[in-house]
């Protein structure tokens, strides 16, 4: 155990600096929390932006995720353990005492984006938030501000500039442009608009935040087309700030509704939940896209009402995290047995989760 009365007496000793950042970088988030009020020196380098970034991927390499982050019944969030599941930490956001219900649209190396679930308009606040440190930072107001509402959120992550995108669209009444863009980068803290138009007709429905996810740069989201009698992928790459629509599988493609799909990544490559009944049995097929082309890799059969838990799914063992009836469950697709956890689920959110120092001052 680190002797923090011990280090300030012999703070002034010097350690060199590639040492200490190499000890350091491996500590969670919590230890290096406390080491920054052991001297001005460790402060400046715990903050730095080699230094963030070095610990991020040092948690990324282990190829596994420290917590599970969970929203329950009464729109609170809280960390649990991996491994045991045990509760270690609960969270809490300023906008929650004003019992407002924030909706998560995306989740980045241990960085969300969220916003007022109800009442999405651009007067509707957009936040980044760092369960890790505590920090919520608010997002400066969009340069659209002469339309009365506004579609959708995604949230990424662009590695080549080492920066996090907020990407907004909003819907033009009356006018012969329909979708307007805009996108706000973290780094820059400001917003830029863009060119980019989404290829969508303008009666365009978007899912909502359990039909998106992003990978590699790339922002996807499901939506509807009534007019077209479509429902497909809308894609937009933050690299290139282009817009894509991609058609889902036939056998899934038409009729869906909002309850029979959900989008995530799954195995490192963009993937389709699709959830069937078949007789009295449930199911769930898995469809990847690779290589452009779709493919069905798993089908589960599932508890009656049960939903494969948003956006986390599979852990290490085989186990799946499922939402049944509000309630979060462990089960276990071979033998069919359902563990019960006590966990009252909000919108059957449950992320992996990873530490970050992602907004550290």
């Amino acid at each position: 155990m680190f002797d923090f009365k011990y280090e300030r007496r012999r703070r002034r000793k010097h350690i060199p600096e590639e040492i200490l950042f190499e000890i350091l970088v491996r500590l969670p988030v919590k230890s290096l929390l406390r080491f920054r009020c052991v001297c001005k020196s460790w402060n400046t380098l715990t903050s730095s932006p080699d230094f963030k970034n070095a610990h991020l991927k040092n948690n990324i390499l282990r190829d596994s995720y420290d917590y599970v982050l969970i929203r329950t019944a009464n729109y609170r969030f809280f960390l649990r353990c991996r491994d045991p599941f045990a509760k270690c930490l609960d969270l809490e956001l300023p906008e929650q005492k004003k019992n407002i219900s924030l909706n998560i649209h995306g989740s980045c190396n241990g960085l969300l984006s969220l916003s007022n679930r109800l009442g999405l308009c651009l007067k509707t606040p957009i936040y980044l938030w760092n369960p890790s440190i505590r920090k919520l930072k608010r997002l400066r107001k969009g340069l659209i501000q002469h339309t009365i509402c506004f579609v959708v959120i995604g949230f990424g992550f662009h590695s080549g500039e080492n920066d996090y995108k907020v990407v907004r669209i909003v819907r033009f009444l009356r006018k012969k442009v329909i979708f307007g863009v805009e996108v706000y980068s973290v780094r820059l803290d400001a917003w830029k608009r863009i060119s980019a138009v989404p290829p969508v007709s303008p009666d365009v429905y978007f899912f909502g935040n359990k039909t998106s996810a992003c990978i590699d740069c790339v922002l996807y989201w499901i939506v509807s087309e009534p007019s077209q009698q479509c429902t497909s992928i809308l894609s937009f790459d933050c690299v290139g700030e282009v817009f894509q629509k991609i058609m889902l599988p036939d056998i899934i493609g038409k009729g869906i509704e909002l309850y029979q799909i959900s989008i995530r990544v799954f195995e490192k490559l963009v993937s389709v939940f699709d959830y069937r009944q078949d007789g009295k049995d449930y199911y769930c097929d898995i469809w990847v896209l690779e290589m452009e082309t779709w493919k069905m890799i798993r089908t589960i059969i599932l508890p009656e009402r049960g939903f494969i838990a948003q956006p986390l799914g599979f852990r290490a063992t085989g186990v799946v995290h499922m939402a049944i009836r509000g309630d979060l469950e462990l089960y276990d697709p071979e033998s069919r047995q359902v563990n019960p956890l006590g966990i009252k689920l909000h919108d059957g959110y449950v992320g992996s989760y990873t530490e970050s120092l992602i907004l550290l001052n």
